[in-house]
């Protein structure tokens, strides 16, 4: 009996031994930590703190937001932060006065700085302090901007699938704009959360573009002042040709038809749209995007890439398959510009991965300084994000469909305040803030007015 005992007693104290480290060990990852954020602008002035900044910490778990305000010393602090990612971000509004106080330099109006940090992972590994600078950089803004975004789509067999797509720009200004020669560039970079080539990616993880081979050499300022088109719309238009009046928009189709009726492609198979209420009808669209007469010899057109009778298509200045192609993932950006250069010779590149730029697909560079408004979009789920393609200045957060691809969800940018029956809309270059999702989308509309 004793030699029984013996072994069953060791047995037990292993366990409890192997329970006791895999504890420590739970304990540890679990273990919290404090953040500190230091809130700096990317200048050299002297800024004084005492208006305080309000950070925000946002937990891609959980979903749970804290806040904290920065000190005098332009830090602020989260105690009993949980291991996990984060988006973090920071944004500050002046008034034209208090911005001239401050900054020294006159303005017309309100200036926005934003910075922000997305996916952050906070870890054991740095101790129990984790400390993060977030510079803060004075947003871009224009009168021009991007209101709203149908990129994912609807049901693919009971309504449109994609081919109910659009995006729709809006006169944010109190005078008279011109759309011509306005154009939409669909921003791409890394599309994966994994890659191959990962010593061809900066540190936050997006494509390096200094190691990329294309039709000129990369230059050194390739990631910092410039961005890269999947694809580039323009609007058609002599100078004078499309009025836009303050408060209102124009919106572009994919195709400019009632979605909600069955659809017909050009072998005459029909789609019928059981669910009607899925999808939107977009006879009443301004443009639509038609690819077919960009397609090089040879190259099979697109079955539903059809011209809708009254309705102009946009110039395809680059395209980017058979028809205007929105991600419906999320896993691209938006960007307006106009640009008084020639775009034809502006060079193009290959991803950064690829040796050579035969037979691939290349992308153009786009001086960031031509950029008037800019979106950023992302997958609907954290596991799923993508390292940011938009700097702060830019954009510096993002928005995202939260039911994901084919779910009948737009995106579309809050109404600020209405001033004279005018509706003007937030643009503080921080889409997490500036955007909400809407389903059904509403073509022309405003979340609060179907």
């Amino acid at each position: 009996m004793q030699r029984l005992i013996l072994p069953i007693f060791c047995c037990i104290l292993l366990a409890l031994f192997a329970a006791s480290s895999c504890r420590r060990e739970l304990d540890s990852e679990l273990k919290a930590t404090t953040l500190e954020v230091q809130v700096s602008y990317d200048n050299t002035l002297a800024i004084n703190y005492s208006n305080q900044y309000t950070v925000q910490l946002k937990n891609l778990i959980t979903n749970q937001v804290d806040s904290a305000r920065t000190d005098a010393d332009g830090i602020a602090r989260f105690d009993y932060v949980s291991n996990g990612k984060y988006d973090i971000q920071v944004t500050k509004r002046f008034s034209a006065a208090a911005y001239q106080q401050l900054f020294g330099e006159q303005v017309d109006s309100e200036v926005t700085f934003n910075a922000a940090a997305t996916s952050y992972q906070i870890g054991i590994s740095g101790g129990s302090v984790t400390k993060l600078t977030l510079t803060l950089r004075r947003s871009i803004t224009g009168d021009w901007v991007i209101k709203q975004l149908y990129y994912a789509g609807s049901d693919l067999y009971k309504a449109a699938a994609l081919r109910d797509n659009f995006f729709e720009i809006y006169n944010n200004s109190d005078k008279v704009l011109y759309a011509d020669s306005l154009c939409m560039m669909f921003v791409y970079g890394r599309m994966s959360t994994t890659y191959r080539a990962a010593d061809k990616l900066l540190e936050s993880g997006q494509f390096d573009w200094t190691k990329a081979v294309g039709t000129a050499p990369a230059a050194s300022n390739a990631n910092t002042d410039y961005l890269y088109a999947q694809a580039i719309y323009m609007f058609p238009g002599d100078g004078k040709s499309y009025p836009v009046q303050p408060g209102q928009g124009l919106v572009v189709a994919r195709s400019a038809i009632n979605h909600q009726a069955p659809f017909t492609n050009k072998n005459g198979k029909v789609y019928e749209v059981s669910r009607p209420d899925l999808t939107v009808d977009l006879s009443k669209a301004d443009f639509e995007v038609i690819t077919t007469p960009y397609l090089e010899e040879g190259e099979s057109a697109s079955l539903i890439d059809i011209p809708t009778p009254g309705k102009k298509s946009l110039i395809v200045i680059q395209k980017f398959g058979k028809t205007m192609m929105m991600d419906n993932i999320g896993r691209i950006g938006y960007a307006l510009f106009k640009a008084p250069a020639d775009m034809g010779s502006w060079p193009k590149y290959a991803e950064v991965k690829e040796s050579t730029i035969e037979g691939k697909t290349l992308y153009t560079r786009v001086p960031k300084k031509y950029i008037i408004d800019a979106v950023e979009t992302q997958p609907n789920t954290a596991d799923r994000r993508l390292p940011k393609k938009l700097s702060a200045e830019l954009d510096a957060g993002f928005t995202f469909a939260p039911l994901g691809s084919y779910s009948s969800q737009a995106v579309i940018r809050k109404v600020k305040e209405v001033r004279d029956g005018r509706r003007i809309l937030e643009d503080t270059n921080n889409s997490s803030n500036d955007f909400e999702s809407i389903m059904p989308a509403v073509p022309g509309g405003f979340k609060e007015i179907k």
